[in-house]
């Protein structure tokens, strides 16, 4: 009997801090950064409440939120809680960096996590950022397959918003002429889709020791670095994960060498297109994936290799994504003058680790 099910370990090790968001964000009433141990407590509520009201400070704590002002853990240095006393409410605790420097207190945007507390990644997440390298690669290998999204978007330099509908149907129909070869289903593409025979499971659970905090930190294209008001919980660098990916070879032909040679192909047109315009950055050269939250927009499209060949690559790209801002943003962020830069996006995105700047997102990758 023919074998139609095919069975491999993906390997990840981070060569960059890794962000994947569960949707919650911290205030700063909800955790305590500890800048001599360098760690951040995040507050378990109910266990919180439980100490206020065995200690009699739940009132002296209403005043403290009704105030709006001050940190969890200034209230707390006023009532003499200790950091001790704090490990009998604290939902979690993990290393916090180079983030220990900071002067000001910054929500923290917190990294996704299995039912018993401990941080993963879901094969959802890996899958999407596999997906886009096929797709790209695709692009790339066979440019006049995409040929009519392409001059679509090379024939312009200016979007608005009367554009959405018509820029969403040309990154569509590229996905469906790499994707969906099958002929199940004329009026549903969906079912056609060849990634539907690919499986990739979550990760084996990590250890909140494999947690840091990291900043959010912008490069221009000039060299200038820009620290942003955006903390993440985060995956450290050189942390491995593994997942299990399943090809079911009656739904979708591809094989694990097409997979290993597109993440290549796509890296090479990432760093060629893109990262090599920011001459203080050094590409990877192989057998690497941009995977999570922060990696950056040329990380997660396929702009870039629609618009290869095109003299307004920058110019275009930058209209596009002015589009996607509200009013404020598109002035602070002025996309619409990357063409000026030489690069759209104008900035690569970085974060602070142990000294060094790292790119998010950055993982080496085996299939085994």
């Amino acid at each position: 009997m023919r074998q139609f099910l095919h069975r491999h370990k993906i390997v990840l090790n981070t060569l960059g801090p890794v962000f994947i968001g569960d949707g919650r964000e911290l205030v700063k009433r909800e955790y305590v950064l500890n800048k001599r141990e360098r760690k951040v407590t995040v507050i378990d509520q109910s266990k919180f409440f439980q100490y206020l009201t065995q200690m009699k400070k739940l009132e002296s704590y209403e005043q403290y939120i009704l105030r709006k002002s001050g940190s969890l853990q200034s209230w707390m240095y006023e009532e003499r809680i200790s950091f001790q006393d704090m490990k009998t409410f604290a939902a979690y605790e993990y290393s916090c960096g180079d983030v220990a420097e900071l002067n000001t207190m910054k929500n923290i945007l917190t990294f996704i996590k299995d039912p018993y507390g401990m941080p993963y990644i879901p094969g959802s997440s890996l899958k999407g950022a596999v997906r886009t390298v096929l797709l790209g690669s695709d692009i790339l290998r066979h440019h006049e397959k995409y040929s009519h999204a392409a001059d679509y978007f090379s024939q312009r330099t200016s979007f608005d918003r009367s554009n959405m509908r018509e820029i969403d149907r040309e990154i569509k129909r590229a996905e469906e002429i790499r994707f969906c070869t099958k002929k199940k289903d004329e009026k549903n593409q969906t079912v056609n889709d060849i990634m539907n025979g690919l499986h990739i499971g979550d990760s084996k659970p990590l250890s909140l020791d494999d947690l840091t905090l990291c900043q959010k930190i912008d490069v221009h294209v000039d060299g200038c670095e820009k620290d942003l008001p955006i903390l993440r919980e985060c995956i450290k660098p050189g942390t491995r994960l593994e997942f299990n990916i399943t090809i079911d070879d009656t739904e979708c032909p591809l094989t694990i060498e097409q997979i290993r040679s597109s993440i290549n192909v796509f890296l090479q047109g990432y760093n060629k297109l893109f990262l090599e315009k920011f001459q203080e950055e050094t590409p990877y050269v192989k057998d690497v994936i941009y995977l999570g939250g922060g990696a950056g927009f040329a990380t997660k499209t396929v702009l870039h290799d629609l618009l290869k060949n095109s003299k307004t690559r920058s110019k275009t790209i930058g209209s596009i994504l002015n589009l996607k801002l509200p009013r404020k943003a598109q002035m602070e962020h002025k996309h619409d003058l990357d063409y000026k830069a030489g690069v759209s996006p104008h900035t690569c995105k970085l974060t602070e680790y142990e000294g060094g700047l790292y790119q998010m997102g950055a993982c080496s990758i085996e299939i085994i």
